[in-house]
């Protein structure tokens, strides 16, 4: 179980937020409503990597957020598993059958054979999807930043605590595979065979991950610090966002913060600083050019091309995505912030939880990054402009208005990506409004989460996506990437009441 009993003595002993008892109701009603959504919850985690419904093929993106919840939950030997499974994949000359191009407008929308060529170009990154079937998809005309770069930070935050912890506790009890209904259950037998051990795990993925920095920093095409993509190369495949896009730049940074913290535990300093270092250039690059002061918040700078002409004529335009709270996540990443910075393996935390009950908090890793006063003041004013321009009578929506144009699929508003409420992508702004212990938000946003449908039929997290307008849900359902990015939201706020970390504005 994701959250224990336990959470309640520290709100019934009165956490440090407020001495009024008014004030410290939010945190009740906060973790009654996570608990109950973490017992409803936890048997669809360990079902597989896939998204679920429909969707049995996996993405790596998708993977990233599902991953977390399993190590957060237990799963550590399942997580190895598939860690290492998934970075097997990565493209590289003559590995397996590739496809491309699917979703580019430049290509006609239409899929093409990634030929040796292509590989050597892709050589790095990961695929979009990984097939069952022995051969992978990029669906855009190139790899998508976010699936690599989330994939190089759960790897990286998984396997340093797990390749560490194991040393300190002199090995771990807790063992848990998945379902043997599930489309992961012969690949987890695989766990027979050693990949499952933390550091055969990281000798393998270090150097593919480092192999993965070199092609995403070639995507940074005039040196500005920030990655370029083309159209349809983020989770978001038919919006057609094309240019320098926050959430992309958040999910870059995200990797090279774990993944350096990774490399500093390994012994490993000179690369680390580097890998640092690099995301230091990316955190003040999305500070110079993607902040707009005029607008208080962070936008992408979207272009537009003669494949995605525009009626007014405009070159660029800027449209604020809710997804732009993932820039916030990573940039708190391994600061006073982020409280997974002390998390490690669940079950081996909770065995020391009554006695940390009774101590002082303790003060942060003198090595944590620094998060600056202006980075703070830009995060709450972003957060703010989210909640007055994205979100509808309490409905937080994936982008604030329609989208001018679609593709492959002409979308009607309030369709997939076209200005719907997207459970795990709300799962992530709460993740951000937990860093800034906004306890009011994320009380909101839960309740909408974890509310039923207007047919009363399923869980909002339980949906793909769901229309703001009629409460009809949409896409593949059970959808365990929500589910997932749901519960790591949870923990994330739980941990700071167990801790009483909270961070002074």
């Amino acid at each position: 179980m994701l959250i224990s009993n336990d959470a309640h003595y520290m709100v019934e002993k009165g956490t440090n937020l407020s001495s009024s008892s008014s004030a410290e109701q939010p945190w009740q009603d906060f973790i009654t409503k996570a608990e109950m959504f973490a017992r409803q919850t936890s048997e669809h985690v360990l079902q597989g990597v896939n998204p679920g419904g429909v969707y049995q093929a996996i993405w790596c993106r998708d993977a990233s957020y599902i991953l977390g919840d399993w190590f957060f939950s237990g799963n550590y030997q399942g997580a190895l598993q598939q860690i290492y499974q998934i970075w097997s994949h990565q493209i590289s000359p003559n590995m397996e059958r590739l496809v491309y191009g699917r979703g580019s407008p430049e290509l006609k929308f239409s899929a093409k054979a990634g030929g040796l060529d292509i590989q050597k170009k892709f050589e790095g990154a990961l695929p979009t999807t990984i097939y069952q079937i022995g051969f992978s998809e990029v669906y855009g005309k190139n790899p998508d930043i976010d699936s690599t770069s989330l994939m190089m930070g759960t790897s990286s935050y998984i396997l340093a605590r797990v390749h560490v912890k194991k040393e300190e506790e002199g090995g771990y009890s807790v063992s848990t595979m998945a379902s043997e209904h599930s489309s992961d259950y012969i690949t987890s037998l695989l766990s027979k065979v050693g990949i499952t051990d933390p550091s055969h795990v990281t000798e393998f993925v270090v150097p593919r991950m480092l192999k993965a920095v070199e092609y995403l920093q070639s995507r940074d095409i005039d040196n500005d610090g920030l990655l370029e993509q083309s159209h349809n190369e983020d989770w978001m495949d038919t919006a057609l966002r094309a240019g320098k896009i926050v959430y992309s730049q958040g999910c870059w940074i995200f990797g090279l913060i774990h993944l350096s913290v990774l490399l500093s535990k390994l012994g490993r300093g000179t690369e680390a600083t580097r890998i640092n270092r690099l995301a230091d250039k990316a955190i003040d690059a999305v500070n110079q050019k993607l902040w707009s002061e005029e607008d208080g918040t962070y936008l992408d700078i979207q272009t537009i091309g003669s494949d995605n002409s525009d009626e007014s004529g405009d070159k660029t335009y800027r449209l604020l995505t809710q997804d732009v709270t993932y820039y916030l996540t990573a940039a708190t990443a391994n600061t006073v912030n982020d409280s997974f910075e002390e998390i490690t393996l669940f079950p081996l935390y909770l065995h020391r939880l009554k006695q940390m009950l009774h101590k002082e908090p303790q003060e942060k890793n003198r090595t944590s990054r620094k998060f600056s006063e202006l980075h703070h003041r830009r995060a709450i004013s972003t957060l703010d402009a989210i909640k007055k321009r994205v979100w509808k009578d309490k409905w937080p929506l994936v982008t604030e208005g329609e989208l001018r144009k679609t593709g492959p699929w002409p979308l009607k508003p309030y369709q997939y990506h076209n200005h719907t409420f997207w459970p795990w992508t709300t799962g992530v702004e709460m993740l951000a409004r937990s860093r800034f212990n906004q306890v009011e938000e994320c009380n909101i946003l839960l309740s909408k989460l974890t509310s039923k449908d207007k047919k009363n039929v399923g869980t909002h997290t339980f949906y793909e996506w769901i229309n703001p307008i009629n409460d009809v849900g949409g896409g593949a359902y059970p959808f365990r990437t929500g589910i997932s990015t749901v519960r790591l939201a949870i923990s994330d706020l739980v941990q700071k009441i167990r801790t009483k970390h909270f961070v002074e504005p």
